[in-house]
């Protein structure tokens, strides 16, 4: 008889991919601190890095759907072998950039074929939607917890580590994928536990079609919203501590907090699930944005900058968890094109909100900026909340 499982391969390789996108992603910021760029400069190299990450999602993201996701990851893998080769010469502002642009396309392209073959195979085992988005969230959640924490000190003690583990990577998913594909086609095949099979709770809202637009929708503007201040606070903590005056290589030990939040938040939601359909409820949950602007003015000690971040944490990974469950779980739409929607939204906010943010910190001198970017942002939210809130009454 075989065995019942929660989790399977495909989430094994969310986690390890999500270790490898956050040693990049703050090596990026790290180094752009080290090389004393401004909070502005910060931002816009992240702009050009979302940029190209939004574009390969769009453009990319898709055509799992066409030639096969389990041949789309393994060709994309490949690709990232010759972006961690270009690391080890990473020296200057302008190596840099480039840099940034070439890893932000390889992940752009990447997280919606794995969204997509994830929300295609389980969806054909009868398993509960916010399971489905639950368990993924979960899988690239902690994987991001351990890239944050130690890409800062791997930076400065040994930079060339973090590329040998990406290249390494590369050639192991590339080659295991397509001989897993040759062996079980384009699905994931594993016998689930038989709790996460369907449940009667609030199911009703996924199969209403018109709502599901209303939500899908709105949830993505305020998945934008809420992870700008996600985003800053990745982008421009590092040079921020710097200010300080807290090592650089310890940074990462304080930004984690985000990442520490984003994960507390995924295992809340996943055991909880309430939420689903009930916007009062959701509203409730939103209430992390403002309350991480009042942190950021607290925010002079250690204690008080793990804080924030654990606040700005939360800030995303509540709206997120709304958003690609409403994104990939629609019926009308395939799972590719949502998976690659759902990303460009990401990949868009790693840019502006480290532009936006690193202007206000310039402007403001550090944390004010952030206490100003996140209570303008709560307001929005609320906002576009109430707004679409009386759309579909009307209709």
């Amino acid at each position: 008889m075989t065995a019942q499982r929660v989790f399977h391969k495909l989430h094994l390789l969310s986690f390890v991919i999500s270790i490898q996108a956050y040693l990049y992603s703050t090596f990026i910021n790290s180094t752009a601190a080290k090389l004393e760029f401004t909070f502005t400069q910060i931002g816009l190299v992240n702009l050009f890095l979302s940029i190209a990450y939004a574009t390969a999602s769009i453009t990319l993201g898709h055509l799992g759907t066409r030639v096969g996701y389990k041949k789309m990851i393994s060709l994309l893998a490949t690709y990232l072998a010759f972006v961690s080769i270009f690391g080890f010469i990473v020296k200057t502002a302008e190596s840099l950039v480039i840099f940034s642009i070439l890893q932000g396309i390889f992940f752009g392209a990447f997280f919606p074929q794995v969204e997509g073959l994830i929300a295609k195979s389980e969806s054909l085992l009868n398993i509960d939607p916010p399971s489905i988005t639950g368990r993924f969230t979960l899988s690239w959640s902690t994987g991001n917890i351990i890239g944050v924490a130690f890409g800062p000190f791997l930076t400065v003690r040994a930079p060339n580590f973090i590329f040998i583990t990406g290249l390494t990577i590369s050639i192991l998913t590339s080659t295991l994928l397509y001989v897993d594909y040759r062996k079980f086609g384009d699905v994931v095949t594993f016998t689930p536990a038989k709790r996460l099979l369907k449940h009667t709770h609030n199911t009703a809202v996924v199969f209403n079609k018109k709502a599901m637009r209303y939500l899908r929708l709105e949830y993505r503007i305020i998945l934008f919203l809420g992870g700008l201040v996600y985003t800053s606070v990745l982008a421009g903590f590092p040079k921020l501590m710097l200010l300080a005056g807290l090592k650089l290589e310890r940074a990462g030990f304080l930004i984690v907090g985000a990442n520490i939040g984003v994960l507390l938040t995924f295992v809340l939601l996943q055991s909880w699930k309430d939420w689903v359909g009930n916007e009062r409820v959701c509203a409730a949950l939103l209430s992390v944005v403002p309350l991480t602007g009042l942190m950021a003015l607290l925010a002079k000690s250690p204690l008080m900058f793990f804080l924030t971040a654990l606040f700005a944490g939360f800030s995303y990974a509540v709206p997120y968890t709304f958003a690609i469950f409403y994104g990939l779980l629609s019926e009308e739409e395939d799972h590719g094109k949502q998976g690659a929607l759902h990303e460009m939204v990401i990949g868009l906010l790693f840019g502006i909100g480290p532009l936006l943010g690193g202007i206000l910190f310039d402007m403001f001198k550090g944390n004010l900026g952030l206490s100003v970017y996140a209570f303008g942002i709560s307001v929005l939210i609320y906002v576009v909340q109430m707004y679409f809130g009386k759309s579909e009454k009307a209709k």
